[in-house]
């Protein structure tokens, strides 16, 4: 049976290949094409697949979901054969917390991946040390954090910039600074992994980060669908709860790495 729905929320190829891979993942088929083109979604399956049953799955990927549904199958289902055919929606309550989390967390697989590179990282250049020293290690973490996204809004500023000034408040007020915001990245990156004016480095860190986590808070009380601009153009990730505990992270070693250099 060949399912085909419309899509909505799909901006670029790596929309299509996100939803192609949850898709494949959430119902255990292979059978998945998706057409940025049409903004189509087509699931070829011995069973049916209602629309909010797919509309749920979509949501859990991002910003996406089902427009409309134009379904139709490529053989006729025998009438005697309809009682043995699973539903999706019919046990809506057999989705188990575990399956919902990891859902949730393979929509969010990039950044997860940026994150662990940085931890990692940051981790690994204190075990030549004869002891763990928290201060150096938060000097690392933000280095590399700084340099490694600042990297990737470097490969589309023009795109970064655009998708950064939807929610960063300072990028609203101030013409050019979303432009010039991957360079800042880079510059702070670099001073906290030379150990140069951190006090100066951790204060804009700090400056920075409210201005970002302002703006995401505002984006999620409002439910609005804005692409976050952490990872540049590049990745479509949607701004999330994980997107704000990020800046706050940030927030809270800029703040303590102020304190301790005053």
């Amino acid at each position: 049976m060949k399912n085909i729905y419309q899509v909505s929320g799909m901006t670029c190829q790596g929309c299509a290949d996100t939803i192609e891979a949850g898709i494949k993942a959430s119902l255990k088929i292979e059978s998945v094409i998706v057409d940025l083109e049409k903004s189509e979604l087509t699931i070829i399956s011995d069973f049916s697949y209602d629309n909010s049953s797919v509309d749920t799955i979509l949501g859990n990927l991002g910003n996406y979901g089902i427009a409309s549904s134009a379904g139709h199958s490529s053989f006729e289902i025998p009438l005697n054969n309809i009682q043995l055919m699973p539903s999706v929606t019919s046990k809506p309550n057999t989705k188990s917390l575990l399956t919902a989390v990891s859902e949730y967390f393979f929509s969010k697989k990039p950044i997860l991946i940026a994150l662990s590179i940085v931890i990692i990282t940051s981790f690994s250049l204190q075990l030549s040390a004869e002891n763990f020293d928290v201060n150096v290690w938060m000097k690392d973490y933000m280095g590399i954090f700084f340099v490694l996204f600042s990297f990737l809004k470097l490969l589309n500023i023009a795109g970064f910039s655009n998708t950064f000034k939807e929610y960063d408040i300072i990028a609203k007020y101030i013409p050019f600074f979303a432009v010039g915001y991957p360079f800042i990245e880079l510059g702070l990156g670099l001073a906290f992994l030379s150990g140069t004016v951190l006090f100066f480095a951790s204060l804009g860190t700090l400056l920075f980060m409210i201005s970002q986590s302002i703006g995401v808070m505002n984006s999620l009380l409002h439910s609005q669908q804005i692409r976050c601009a952490c990872m540049g153009s590049a990745v479509d990730l949607p701004i999330s709860s994980l997107t704000l505990f990020e800046n706050m992270v940030m927030i809270v070693m800029a703040t303590y790495m102020i304190v301790h250099y005053l």
